[in-house]
Protein backbone atom coordinates (compact mmCIF):
# COMPACT_ATOMS: atom_id res chain seq x y z
CA UNK A 1 0.00 0.00 0.00
CA UNK A 2 1.38 3.41 -0.99
CA UNK A 3 0.03 6.41 0.92
CA UNK A 4 0.31 10.02 -0.17
CA UNK A 5 3.87 11.19 0.46
CA UNK A 6 4.22 13.44 3.53
CA UNK A 7 0.81 12.50 4.98
CA UNK A 8 1.17 13.70 8.60
CA UNK A 9 -1.28 11.17 10.07
CA UNK A 10 0.54 8.34 8.29
CA UNK A 11 3.91 9.63 9.53
CA UNK A 12 2.71 9.79 13.12
CA UNK A 13 1.59 6.16 12.96
CA UNK A 14 4.71 5.05 11.08
CA UNK A 15 7.02 6.51 13.70
CA UNK A 16 5.59 4.07 16.26
CA UNK A 17 6.68 1.04 14.20
CA UNK A 18 9.81 -0.97 15.00
CA UNK A 19 11.62 -0.73 11.67
CA UNK A 20 14.25 -3.25 12.77
CA UNK A 21 11.61 -5.99 12.58
CA UNK A 22 11.12 -5.16 8.88
CA UNK A 23 14.51 -6.72 8.13
CA UNK A 24 13.55 -10.14 9.46
CA UNK A 25 14.41 -12.46 6.58
CA UNK A 26 15.73 -9.60 4.41
CA UNK A 27 18.42 -10.04 1.76
CA UNK A 28 20.64 -7.16 0.63
CA UNK A 29 21.19 -7.83 -3.09
CA UNK A 30 23.89 -5.15 -3.53
CA UNK A 31 26.55 -4.80 -0.86
CA UNK A 32 30.18 -3.90 -1.60
CA UNK A 33 32.58 -5.84 0.59
CA UNK A 34 35.98 -4.72 1.81
CA UNK A 35 38.44 -4.36 0.22
CA UNK A 36 36.45 -3.18 -2.76
CA UNK A 37 38.78 -0.76 -4.55
CA UNK A 38 42.02 -0.13 -2.70
CA UNK A 39 42.96 -0.99 0.88
CA UNK A 40 43.05 2.75 1.58
CA UNK A 41 39.36 3.18 0.63
CA UNK A 42 38.12 1.84 3.93
CA UNK A 43 34.71 0.52 4.94
CA UNK A 44 32.99 1.04 8.28
CA UNK A 45 33.21 -2.67 9.07
CA UNK A 46 34.89 -5.69 7.58
CA UNK A 47 32.74 -8.38 5.95
CA UNK A 48 32.69 -10.67 9.00
CA UNK A 49 31.30 -7.96 11.28
CA UNK A 50 28.79 -6.87 8.61
CA UNK A 51 27.42 -10.40 8.41
CA UNK A 52 27.24 -10.62 12.21
CA UNK A 53 25.33 -7.33 12.28
CA UNK A 54 22.98 -8.68 9.61
CA UNK A 55 22.34 -11.69 11.84
CA UNK A 56 21.56 -9.48 14.81
CA UNK A 57 18.98 -7.65 12.72
CA UNK A 58 17.43 -10.96 11.66
CA UNK A 59 18.49 -10.68 8.03
CA UNK A 60 18.63 -13.78 5.88
CA UNK A 61 21.61 -12.90 3.73
CA UNK A 62 23.78 -10.53 1.70
CA UNK A 63 25.08 -10.54 -1.88
CA UNK A 64 28.67 -9.31 -1.93
CA UNK A 65 29.55 -7.31 -5.03
CA UNK A 66 32.91 -6.09 -6.27
CA UNK A 67 33.56 -3.65 -9.09
CA UNK A 68 36.91 -5.37 -9.60
CA UNK A 69 37.00 -9.12 -8.92
CA UNK A 70 34.67 -12.10 -8.42
CA UNK A 71 33.66 -12.40 -4.75
CA UNK A 72 33.55 -16.21 -4.94
CA UNK A 73 36.66 -16.95 -2.87
CA UNK A 74 35.75 -14.39 -0.22
CA UNK A 75 32.21 -15.72 0.09
CA UNK A 76 33.42 -19.34 0.33
CA UNK A 77 35.39 -18.41 3.45
CA UNK A 78 32.71 -16.09 4.90
CA UNK A 79 30.16 -18.89 4.76
CA UNK A 80 32.40 -20.92 7.06
CA UNK A 81 33.16 -18.07 9.46
CA UNK A 82 29.55 -16.77 9.77
CA UNK A 83 27.36 -19.77 8.90
CA UNK A 84 24.14 -18.33 10.39
CA UNK A 85 23.74 -15.68 7.67
CA UNK A 86 23.60 -16.64 4.01
CA UNK A 87 26.24 -15.02 1.83
CA UNK A 88 26.07 -14.98 -1.98
CA UNK A 89 28.92 -14.46 -4.42
CA UNK A 90 28.87 -12.42 -7.62
CA UNK A 91 30.91 -11.19 -10.57
CA UNK A 92 30.85 -7.88 -12.45
CA UNK A 93 31.72 -8.14 -16.15
CA UNK A 94 34.18 -5.27 -16.40
CA UNK A 95 37.28 -5.47 -18.56
CA UNK A 96 39.47 -6.41 -15.60
CA UNK A 97 37.81 -9.87 -15.46
CA UNK A 98 37.41 -10.39 -19.21
CA UNK A 99 34.38 -8.24 -19.99
CA UNK A 100 31.32 -9.63 -21.78
CA UNK A 101 32.69 -13.15 -21.95
CA UNK A 102 30.27 -16.09 -21.50
CA UNK A 103 32.90 -18.50 -20.26
CA UNK A 104 33.82 -16.03 -17.49
CA UNK A 105 30.22 -16.23 -16.31
CA UNK A 106 30.27 -20.01 -16.50
CA UNK A 107 33.57 -20.21 -14.60
CA UNK A 108 32.32 -17.85 -11.86
CA UNK A 109 29.12 -19.86 -11.49
CA UNK A 110 31.15 -23.06 -11.12
CA UNK A 111 32.85 -21.43 -8.11
CA UNK A 112 29.56 -20.43 -6.53
CA UNK A 113 28.65 -17.06 -8.05
CA UNK A 114 24.90 -16.48 -7.91
CA UNK A 115 24.66 -12.92 -9.26
CA UNK A 116 26.15 -11.40 -12.43
CA UNK A 117 26.41 -7.67 -13.13
CA UNK A 118 26.83 -6.40 -16.66
CA UNK A 119 29.62 -3.79 -17.02
CA UNK A 120 29.82 -0.88 -14.60
CA UNK A 121 32.88 1.36 -15.03
CA UNK A 122 33.75 -0.47 -18.28
CA UNK A 123 30.37 0.35 -19.84
CA UNK A 124 30.37 2.58 -22.92
CA UNK A 125 27.57 4.55 -21.23
CA UNK A 126 29.22 7.65 -19.73
CA UNK A 127 32.61 5.94 -20.07
CA UNK A 128 35.19 7.63 -17.84
CA UNK A 129 32.96 10.66 -17.30
CA UNK A 130 31.35 9.99 -13.93
CA UNK A 131 32.74 11.01 -10.56
CA UNK A 132 33.49 7.40 -9.65
CA UNK A 133 35.45 6.82 -12.87
CA UNK A 134 37.48 9.99 -12.36
CA UNK A 135 38.35 8.87 -8.83
CA UNK A 136 39.54 5.54 -10.21
CA UNK A 137 42.04 7.38 -12.40
CA UNK A 138 43.38 9.08 -9.27
CA UNK A 139 43.85 5.72 -7.55
CA UNK A 140 45.39 4.04 -10.60
CA UNK A 141 46.94 6.62 -12.96
CA UNK A 142 47.86 3.92 -15.50
CA UNK A 143 44.23 2.79 -15.79
CA UNK A 144 42.58 2.89 -19.23
CA UNK A 145 38.83 2.57 -19.77
CA UNK A 146 39.00 1.62 -23.44
CA UNK A 147 37.87 -0.45 -25.12
CA UNK A 148 34.42 0.50 -23.92
CA UNK A 149 31.97 -2.35 -23.45
CA UNK A 150 28.53 -2.19 -25.03
CA UNK A 151 25.83 -4.85 -24.88
CA UNK A 152 24.33 -3.87 -28.23
CA UNK A 153 25.61 -3.22 -31.74
CA UNK A 154 25.29 0.03 -33.73
CA UNK A 155 21.68 -0.86 -34.60
CA UNK A 156 20.67 -1.55 -31.00
CA UNK A 157 20.64 -5.33 -31.37
CA UNK A 158 21.88 -7.36 -28.39
CA UNK A 159 25.32 -8.82 -29.13
CA UNK A 160 25.53 -12.58 -29.58
CA UNK A 161 27.85 -12.99 -26.58
CA UNK A 162 25.39 -11.11 -24.38
CA UNK A 163 22.53 -13.31 -25.64
CA UNK A 164 24.66 -16.27 -24.55
CA UNK A 165 25.22 -14.69 -21.13
CA UNK A 166 21.47 -14.25 -20.66
CA UNK A 167 20.92 -17.87 -21.69
CA UNK A 168 23.62 -19.02 -19.26
CA UNK A 169 21.98 -17.01 -16.48
CA UNK A 170 18.73 -18.82 -17.15
CA UNK A 171 20.29 -22.28 -17.47
CA UNK A 172 22.50 -21.86 -14.39
CA UNK A 173 19.77 -20.18 -12.29
CA UNK A 174 21.69 -16.93 -11.89
CA UNK A 175 20.49 -13.38 -11.26
CA UNK A 176 21.51 -10.92 -13.99
CA UNK A 177 21.82 -7.20 -13.18
CA UNK A 178 22.14 -4.46 -15.78
CA UNK A 179 25.04 -2.67 -14.09
CA UNK A 180 25.87 0.79 -15.44
CA UNK A 181 24.86 0.23 -19.04
CA UNK A 182 22.56 2.78 -20.64
CA UNK A 183 18.77 2.63 -20.14
CA UNK A 184 18.42 1.88 -23.85
CA UNK A 185 20.77 -1.10 -23.59
CA UNK A 186 18.92 -2.27 -20.48
CA UNK A 187 15.63 -2.22 -22.38
CA UNK A 188 17.19 -4.27 -25.18
CA UNK A 189 18.43 -6.78 -22.57
CA UNK A 190 14.97 -6.91 -20.98
CA UNK A 191 13.31 -7.61 -24.33
CA UNK A 192 15.77 -10.44 -25.01
CA UNK A 193 15.25 -11.85 -21.50
CA UNK A 194 11.49 -11.67 -22.00
CA UNK A 195 11.84 -13.54 -25.30
CA UNK A 196 13.81 -16.27 -23.49
CA UNK A 197 11.37 -16.34 -20.57
CA UNK A 198 14.20 -15.39 -18.22
CA UNK A 199 12.68 -13.82 -15.11
CA UNK A 200 15.68 -13.10 -12.83
CA UNK A 201 16.68 -9.72 -14.28
CA UNK A 202 17.37 -6.64 -12.14
CA UNK A 203 17.40 -3.08 -13.47
CA UNK A 204 20.37 -1.75 -11.48
CA UNK A 205 19.79 1.51 -9.56
CA UNK A 206 18.05 3.53 -12.32
CA UNK A 207 18.12 6.60 -10.05
CA UNK A 208 21.91 6.65 -9.92
CA UNK A 209 23.80 9.20 -12.02
CA UNK A 210 25.74 6.29 -13.51
CA UNK A 211 22.51 5.07 -15.17
CA UNK A 212 20.18 8.06 -15.28
CA UNK A 213 16.91 6.38 -16.27
CA UNK A 214 13.53 8.06 -16.47
CA UNK A 215 10.37 6.91 -14.74
CA UNK A 216 8.97 5.72 -18.07
CA UNK A 217 12.07 3.62 -18.70
CA UNK A 218 11.78 2.04 -15.25
CA UNK A 219 8.12 1.27 -15.94
CA UNK A 220 9.00 -0.34 -19.27
CA UNK A 221 11.68 -2.47 -17.64
CA UNK A 222 9.15 -3.68 -15.09
CA UNK A 223 6.60 -4.40 -17.82
CA UNK A 224 9.26 -6.55 -19.51
CA UNK A 225 9.66 -8.58 -16.32
CA UNK A 226 12.67 -6.92 -14.65
CA UNK A 227 12.87 -5.98 -10.99
CA UNK A 228 13.74 -2.32 -10.37
CA UNK A 229 16.48 -1.80 -7.78
CA UNK A 230 16.14 1.04 -5.27
CA UNK A 231 19.26 1.76 -3.22
CA UNK A 232 19.79 3.46 0.13
CA UNK A 233 22.70 5.37 -1.40
CA UNK A 234 20.32 7.11 -3.81
CA UNK A 235 18.19 8.43 -0.93
CA UNK A 236 20.82 9.43 1.61
CA UNK A 237 23.47 10.57 -0.86
CA UNK A 238 21.54 11.28 -4.06
CA UNK A 239 18.42 12.81 -2.42
CA UNK A 240 16.11 10.80 -4.69
CA UNK A 241 13.37 9.91 -2.18
CA UNK A 242 10.60 11.53 -4.24
CA UNK A 243 11.59 9.72 -7.43
CA UNK A 244 11.93 6.44 -5.53
CA UNK A 245 8.42 6.90 -4.15
CA UNK A 246 7.15 7.51 -7.71
CA UNK A 247 8.77 4.32 -9.01
CA UNK A 248 7.25 2.17 -6.25
CA UNK A 249 3.84 3.68 -6.94
CA UNK A 250 4.17 3.26 -10.70
CA UNK A 251 5.51 -0.31 -10.98
CA UNK A 252 4.35 -1.77 -7.66
CA UNK A 253 6.32 -3.27 -4.80
CA UNK A 254 6.15 -6.69 -6.42
CA UNK A 255 8.52 -5.36 -9.13
CA UNK A 256 11.04 -3.60 -6.86
CA UNK A 257 13.89 -4.60 -4.57
CA UNK A 258 15.60 -2.55 -1.87
CA UNK A 259 19.36 -2.70 -1.39
CA UNK A 260 22.10 -0.74 0.35
CA UNK A 261 24.79 -0.28 -2.35
CA UNK A 262 27.01 0.41 0.65
CA UNK A 263 30.72 0.94 0.80
CA UNK A 264 33.15 3.61 2.03
CA UNK A 265 33.80 4.56 5.61
CA UNK A 266 31.41 7.49 5.84
CA UNK A 267 28.23 5.50 5.17
CA UNK A 268 26.65 3.12 7.69
CA UNK A 269 27.31 -0.61 7.36
CA UNK A 270 25.07 -2.30 4.80
CA UNK A 271 22.49 -3.80 7.21
CA UNK A 272 22.07 -0.51 9.06
CA UNK A 273 21.87 1.41 5.78
CA UNK A 274 19.12 -0.95 4.62
CA UNK A 275 17.25 -0.46 7.91
CA UNK A 276 17.48 3.31 7.41
CA UNK A 277 16.05 2.99 3.89
CA UNK A 278 13.15 0.86 5.13
CA UNK A 279 12.39 3.39 7.84
CA UNK A 280 12.58 6.38 5.50
CA UNK A 281 10.22 4.74 3.01
CA UNK A 282 7.79 3.84 5.79
CA UNK A 283 7.63 7.43 7.03
CA UNK A 284 7.26 8.63 3.41
CA UNK A 285 4.13 6.50 3.00
CA UNK A 286 5.15 3.01 1.84
CA UNK A 287 3.37 0.26 3.76
CA UNK A 288 5.13 -2.37 5.88
CA UNK A 289 3.97 -5.26 3.70
CA UNK A 290 5.31 -3.56 0.57
CA UNK A 291 8.66 -2.88 2.22
CA UNK A 292 8.95 -6.52 3.28
CA UNK A 293 8.05 -7.63 -0.24
CA UNK A 294 10.88 -5.49 -1.65
CA UNK A 295 13.48 -6.40 0.94
CA UNK A 296 12.56 -10.02 1.64
CA UNK A 297 10.10 -11.66 -0.75
CA UNK A 298 11.45 -10.48 -4.09
CA UNK A 299 15.16 -11.08 -3.31
CA UNK A 300 14.35 -14.61 -2.12
CA UNK A 301 12.41 -15.25 -5.32
CA UNK A 302 15.28 -13.97 -7.46
CA UNK A 303 17.79 -16.18 -5.66
CA UNK A 304 15.53 -19.23 -5.86
CA UNK A 305 15.07 -19.49 -2.09
CA UNK A 306 11.92 -20.65 -0.31
CA UNK A 307 9.87 -17.77 1.13
CA UNK A 308 10.15 -16.80 4.78
CA UNK A 309 6.86 -17.01 6.63
CA UNK A 310 5.58 -13.64 7.84
CA UNK A 311 5.71 -14.78 11.46
CA UNK A 312 9.12 -16.43 11.12
CA UNK A 313 11.54 -14.88 13.63
CA UNK A 314 14.52 -17.19 14.02
CA UNK A 315 16.72 -14.39 15.34
CA UNK A 316 14.13 -12.33 17.19
CA UNK A 317 16.02 -12.38 20.47
CA UNK A 318 19.15 -11.11 18.78
CA UNK A 319 17.22 -8.38 16.95
CA UNK A 320 15.66 -7.21 20.22
CA UNK A 321 19.09 -7.25 21.88
CA UNK A 322 20.44 -5.14 19.04
CA UNK A 323 17.72 -2.52 19.48
CA UNK A 324 17.94 -2.52 23.29
CA UNK A 325 21.70 -2.15 23.05
CA UNK A 326 21.38 1.00 21.00
CA UNK A 327 22.29 -0.56 17.67
CA UNK A 328 25.50 -2.20 18.78
CA UNK A 329 27.24 -5.35 17.64
CA UNK A 330 29.81 -7.04 19.87
CA UNK A 331 29.77 -3.99 22.10
CA UNK A 332 30.74 -1.64 19.28
CA UNK A 333 28.31 0.88 17.81
CA UNK A 334 27.36 0.03 14.24
CA UNK A 335 28.60 3.42 13.15
CA UNK A 336 31.92 3.15 14.95
CA UNK A 337 35.11 3.45 12.96
CA UNK A 338 37.00 1.25 15.43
Amino acid sequence: MIETMDDIAWQAKALTESVSSFLEGAIDMHYHGYPELTLSVRARMDDVDVLKLAGRLGMRGIVIKSQMWPSTGRVYLLRQVVPDVECFASITLNSVVGGLNPWVVEAAASQGAKVVWLPTWSSSHKLGQGRFARRMKEWWPSMVFEPALSCVDSKGKVLSEVVTIIRLAKDLDLVLCTGHISPGESLAIAKEAERMDFSHLIFTHPLSDSVGATLEQAKEMARRGAYVELCALNVFYGNQLGKMFEIIGAVGADRCILSSDAFMEWVPPGPEFLRMLAGRLLVAGVGKQDIQTMVRGNPAKLLGLPPVESNHQPRGDRERAYVENGGQVNGTGCCSTE
